[in-house]
């Protein structure tokens, strides 16, 4: 299905409930393609259609996290207001879903997957790949960074029509070491709808990089100042990622 009514498709998006899934709260919009790696995610499952984010690495690829998977998901690279069709949109269905082989949907360990697009995206001025975190790199305790995605700004809200933004520093004590927790102070950070979304810091040469995926949060609430947001550690599958590329690819 083309994505022909952005309008009602943003209205009966739907979150999945429980601790998976976030949204941006206390963030602001995001300045109109500033973040050129974005892609919006609808997938369906089950007649029910779920919006999510994920990130374009590779004209072929978008990365993703694995508890965002479904029957078929149609991507959106270009988009910052989902409600006004722009030029600069480009709609691609995905041909391939490829969740990690390990992901557990219980623990949310390995909540990492691939899209391979059905076509090879344009990169443009508003489409542009990002390169992910290396497995040599660090990012310390206190990094900040920031996190962006179309998902709800409060709990039980909508989705909003306009990509919005929130920093975060990079938060000691995370569960596993292939994972990262980020968020800012009081409730800044993320909630439902913005799962899949990349978590972007700047490496040494003040390049940004995709370092995290937004996984889950341990708390019911969105708003709950004592949660943690809990991301799947991009670095940890950098070989799983650069293999399945490289199979897959039409390079």
């Amino acid at each position: 299905m083309l994505l022909v009514d952005w309008v009602a498709i943003t209205a009966v998006c739907v979150g999945i409930a429980g601790v998976s899934g976030d949204k941006i709260i206390d963030g602001t919009e995001a300045k109109a393609h500033s973040r050129p790696y974005m892609a919006y995610l609808e997938i369906h499952i089950n007649n029910k259609i779920y919006c999510y984010g994920g990130t374009l690495i590779h004209p072929e690829f978008i990365l993703s996290a694995a508890h965002c998977q479904g029957e078929s998901i149609m991507a959106l690279l270009g988009a910052h207001d989902l409600s006004k069709r722009n030029r600069s949109w480009q709609v691609i269905p995905v041909m391939d879903i490829l969740p990690h082989e390990n992901y557990n949907n219980a623990t949310q360990a390995n909540d990492i997957m691939l899209l391979k697009l059905k076509r090879t995206a344009r990169i443009t001025n508003e489409v542009q790949t990002i390169s992910i975190a290396k497995s040599n790199e660090v990012f310390k305790i206190d990094t900040l960074c920031s996190v962006a995605g179309w998902g709800t700004t409060v709990t039980k809200g909508p989705i909003s029509h306009v990509l919005r933004e929130v920093d975060g520093k990079i938060q000691a004590n995370c569960p596993s070491d292939s994972q990262i927790c980020a968020r800012g102070p009081g409730s800044k950070g993320t909630c439902n709808g913005d799962s899949g979304s990349p978590l972007i810091c700047s490496d040494s040469k003040n390049s940004p990089r995709a370092v995290g995926l937004v996984s889950y949060r341990d708390r019911k609430t969105c708003e709950d100042v004592h949660r943690r947001n809990v991301y799947t550690k991009v670095s940890a599958y950098q070989d799983w990622i650069e293999n399945k590329i490289k199979s897959l690819s039409s390079d």
